[in-house]
């Protein structure tokens, strides 16, 4: 009768595994840089890899307890040394994956490529890798008269790796308290439920010891995680990576509706001048380029105020605070970042118009337009030098610079 159910019981276990990583493979192959920063995509995509490596070493289910046996001991050693640490590894990368929304420009303080915070994050996998992949492991697990032994150190891998799962899931609380609209809700949601995966899947190994038990857990957390991470580019402008036009309406108009004299909306228009200039002299790629570079300006001038930053359409932008003091000398703040910058090689110029709206009588479109009058206006004053800059974007070309 055991025969004849542990018969039955492989072709499930093959299943199992087969349909893991053929999804796995699918969303792996779905994830690229259209649906998150690169930082966050080679964590997601590391994040995958590891459970792809985890489903092969439990390959030796099929065998069952002959696996330990029938190969030699520095190989059944290292399959489940392997097991072990690609799950350690697949909890750094979440780590790495949810902790790269802590702050979008991380300064460029870095010692051959590896900033403090990497450097400390690595800490406990490599910890988890001496113990497994060295003559350490027998502190941990070793093979005894043809069976897999553990020991209580097993306790301390695994609170290594809750290190980073508890970590991961305060940031993703923290980021879910901040998040402005439903869609990144979801999104940081999604992040909190990994650790009760993680969780329960680790009980169900305990009571379903011979059965994949993390890979029936793994298929829907993951493909949940992939939706909501698609669905939170909704809101996002694929170029230079701020909220859309999308996003920022939505924001506008549910603030308007609580707008008033003790809590005001400040909504700014911009644009940047003579745009079409720098396309036709020095090819759509630098416009591009010049979008990206004014797009990270305005980021860093307007953190710290409650803002919301987004891309228009073309070269126009958006910013809407509920801060009074966000639109306070813009002007110069952006001119003196767009100064620093040494990416491009002609200083940028734009186009500015602040409107502080304090009733919530006035509609979208009627807070867009007074803002845009006022814009309409500096661009006049901005556009009389327009000779000046082709001349100056003409003789950078001509000069090869």
């Amino acid at each position: 009768m055991t025969i004849q159910l542990e018969t039955q019981i492989k072709p499930f276990i093959l299943l199992i595994l087969a349909v893991c990583l053929i999804s796995l493979n699918v969303i792996f192959a779905k994830t690229n840089e259209s649906i998150g920063s690169k930082r966050e995509v080679m964590s997601f995509k590391g994040m995958l890899v590891s459970f792809m490596i985890y489903a092969l070493v439990d390959i030796r289910l099929l065998i069952g307890d002959g696996f330990y046996t029938m190969f030699p001991r520095t190989i059944v050693l290292f399959i489940v040394a392997l097991g072990f640490g690609v799950m350690s590894l697949a909890c750094y990368f979440w780590f790495i994956h949810v902790s790269s929304n802590i702050n979008p420009k991380i300064k460029k303080k870095q010692i051959k490529s590896f900033n403090l915070w990497d450097t400390l994050a690595i800490i406990p996998l490599a910890i988890v890798v001496s113990l497994l992949f060295t003559p350490l492991h027998v502190f941990v697990y070793d093979i005894v008269d043809g069976m897999l032994v553990f020991t209580p150190m097993l306790s301390f891998i695994l609170f290594l790796d809750y290190v980073y799962l508890v970590s991961a899931t305060i940031i993703s609380i923290r980021n879910r308290r901040r998040a402005k609209n439903r869609l990144e809700k979801k999104k940081y949601g999604s992040q909190i439920l990994f650790i009760v995966f993680f969780t329960v899947s680790g009980m169900l190994i305990g009571f379903l010891l011979n059965l994949p038990a993390i890979e029936l857990c793994v298929i829907p957390i993951v493909i949940k995680l992939f939706v909501e991470l698609q669905d939170s580019q909704i809101y996002t402008d694929a170029l230079t990576k701020l909220n859309n036009r999308r996003r920022i309406t939505e924001y506008i108009n549910n603030e308007l509706a609580n707008c008033d004299e003790e809590n005001p909306l400040t909504v700014i228009l911009l644009d940047i001048d003579y745009f079409k200039s720098i396309n036709d002299v020095f090819g759509h790629d630098e416009g591009d380029r010049a979008l990206i570079v004014f797009s990270d300006a305005l980021k860093e001038i307007f953190r710290g105020y409650d803002a919301i930053v987004a891309r228009w359409g073309g070269d126009e932008f958006v910013v809407a605070s509920k801060n009074e003091i966000a639109a306070t000398d813009v002007r110069a703040r952006l001119e003196e970042v767009l100064h620093n910058n040494n990416e491009l090689t002609y200083a940028l110029s734009f186009s500015v118009g602040a409107y502080k709206c304090s009733t919530s009588s006035m509609t979208y479109e009627q807070v867009f337009n007074e803002a845009d009058e006022l814009l309409y206006k500096d661009k006049e004053a901005q556009h009389r030098r327009r000779a000046d800059f082709n001349d100056t974007l003409n003789n950078l070309k001509a000069s090869g610079r």
